[in-house]
């Protein structure tokens, strides 16, 4: 046994509440090195060992090295001092005990570990709508232009090549009179990026957050564009921009005009005053001299953000708030923002962005419920648009990336391939849109929640910022209608199976010869298969057969370039196997899909 690899700790990473009576347990060791992992427990005022239960923990994910186990324990009661340790058997029979002393071969009689008390809000919780939802990204000035009460004059063409410097019109208004295509597509959350009053085009510069920017349009068109979505059944979350602010922001200009004598001089940092941009004295955000950084721990400047946290979710009716460079914020700022809007609006949707890992945002539960999950795209790009890593790599990397936080939080995360801030998917991808049909399987059939970056369900293209910000495709005859039609079948298919957006995932085959990669989903006895083949030939590919024999249904043709199909996906049945040791070879065509049901 790799005794160096095994890893518990009687912290929050390793164990949890998801109820007051329920418990997640979790422990990482080396890969396929455990036979078996039992956790042993017991309620502290009971005789030990005489009230000693047991429960195994299973090996959920696995990357290149280390499986990580895990389990879910339920309670007869509110969970209180708890102590428990651990039952390891290697693959050869060899037993070891886990405890908070170290691993032992003893049985242990001292040093277990002990959970000490499970209270209301302690419990990990998500908003139960928001697991496993299709989101719609929209930057707003680049959707759907209306020119409603403005001249078009100071606009460029929408179909400019898109810069950092000008405005192409799109508007609230745009938004609404396409939120029947929106539902048409299937989507269940539109984010919109910033629409406060702001500088620069993106408006990630706020100068007022109380205020529409009047180039998008009025509040009433806000209020509009919220219920009508509401009464599609789309929810809507705004852009939230707390981190940093623009120069014309009033505190950071009457710091500016007055310097010492600002009332605001303690809500930015700075080396000395007066401030100045050459050479540069106060701290922004990406080192950016238009854009200064707030001091989130003032309590002034906290008391802001969470006033206007409250008053567009009180005002629009909104449901929830992408924030900004959450991870740039104070931690303590988000978790007083977080128990404030959870007393009165339990199901607000916390989104933060960060570009890595994301456990400082989501591992406690006390400050986002979900992130901008970029290791998922960063995975995605690597093997499905780029080739530059092999499948059994790309199955490492995604198993590493679910290890890292609870199911809970996997069930919400938003798993976007493209952004107003990367290179779109096609691009990347060099314009090969087999591989884009390919990411927008895995991603629609991955668990979390898939994310659309407006105009790559018509295959707009584009470069990173600001290339990828352009005027989106309305002509259908510049549409790629086939496109289109993959991701409705693909959303539509996440609806019609809650497998996809509820149910636990499993990698079952990584050929790199082939260049294939499959898992599985399950959920309330439904299993499903998914086949991706990037390879030049077509695979036989072979799979385990759960749960023993049985009919398996096609979700879809084999699906390749637009109208192309690959090979019959009919029915396969199986009469004679048993549970995990029978296999099917299952045809695969050459850079194509298939989603298999067993009935």
């Amino acid at each position: 046994m790799n005794l160096e690899a095994i890893n518990h700790r009687g912290t929050r990473e390793f164990i949890y509440p998801t109820a007051r009576d329920q418990l997640v347990f979790r422990l990482s060791a080396a890969k396929a090195d455990l036979a078996s992992c039992r956790l042993l427990y017991w309620k502290r005022s009971d005789p030990y060992p005489e009230s000693v239960q047991s429960h195994f923990l299973i090996p959920v994910y696995r990357d290149a090295l280390h499986d990580d186990f895990r389990a879910t324990v339920f309670f007869s009661e509110p969970v209180h001092y708890i102590k428990y340790y651990f039952e390891l058997t290697d693959q050869t029979g060899n037993i070891f005990f886990c405890t908070d002393d170290g691993i032992s071969k003893e049985k242990p009689d001292t040093g277990f570990f002990e959970f000490l008390y499970a209270n209301e809000e302690d419990s990990l919780r998500v908003p139960a709508w928001a697991k496993g939802i299709v989101f719609y990204q929209i930057f707003p000035d680049r959707f759907c232009r209306t020119g409603s009460g403005k001249s078009d004059c100071a606009y460029v063409p929408w179909d400019s090549i898109p810069d950092h410097d000008h405005y192409f019109g799109g508007d609230l208004r745009g938004i609404i009179e396409k939120l029947d295509y929106l539902n048409e597509l299937g989507i269940d959350c539109i984010y919109l990026t910033p629409i406060f009053k702001a500088e620069f085009n993106h408006k990630y510069a706020t100068t007022d957050y109380y205020s529409v920017d009047p180039g998008f349009g009025t509040m009433a068109d806000l209020c509009e564009l919220v219920a009508k979505a509401h009464s599609y059944g789309i929810r809507v979350i705004l852009d939230g921009v707390f981190n940093h602010v623009g120069r014309s922001f009033p505190p950071f200009a009457d710091l500016l005009a007055n310097g010492e004598n600002s009332r605001y001089r303690d809500w930015f940092f700075y080396s000395s005053l007066p401030l100045s941009m050459s050479p540069l004295n106060y701290e922004c955000v990406g080192d950016y001299a238009y854009m200064p950084k707030l001091r989130t721990s003032h309590p002034d400047v906290r008391d802001m953000i969470l006033d206007v946290m409250f008053y567009w979710i009180e005002k629009a009716g909104i449901d929830g708030w992408r924030l900004d460079v959450a991870d740039e914020v104070e931690r303590t700022t988000w978790q007083i923002a977080r128990s404030a809007l959870k007393q009165k609006y339990p199901d607000v949707l916390l989104l933060g962005e960060t570009w890595t890992d994301a456990f400082g945002l989501v591992g406690s539960g006390d400050q986002m419920d979900s992130a901008m999950n970029y290791l998922f795209r960063g995975a995605v790009i690597d093997w499905i648009a780029k080739g530059k890593i092999s499948p059994t790599l790309f199955d490492s990397r995604i198993n590493r990336m679910l290890s890292k936080y609870s199911d809970e939080t996997n069930a919400v995360m938003y798993n976007l391939i493209g952004s107003h801030d990367t290179a779109r998917f096609l691009y990347e991808a060099g314009g090969d849109k087999r591989k884009l049909y390919a990411a927008i399987a895995f991603q629609m059939t991955f668990c979390g929640s898939p994310a659309v970056y407006y105009g790559e369900e018509v295959g707009m293209s584009g470069g990173n910022d600001p290339d990828c910000r352009a005027g989106m495709l309305w002509d259908e005859a510049q549409q790629d209608r086939s496109l289109l039609a993959w991701y409705k079948t693909l959303i539509q298919l996440r609806r019609d199976h809650p497998v996809f957006r509820f149910g636990t995932f499993r990698s079952v085959l990584c050929d790199d010869g082939k260049n294939s990669y499959g898992f599985i989903r399950q959920f309330n006895g439904e299993t499903v298969y998914v086949v991706i083949n990037l390879g030049a030939d077509q695979n036989q590919v072979t799979l385990p057969l759960l749960n023993g024999p049985g009919r398996y249904r096609s979700l879809l043709d084999s699906f390749a370039c637009p109208a192309e199909k690959v090979g019959p996906a009919d029915h396969f049945y199986h009469s004679d196997i048993t549970e995990y040791n029978a296999r099917t070879v299952l045809p695969v065509g050459v850079c194509s899909v298939q989603i298999l049901k067993k009935e």
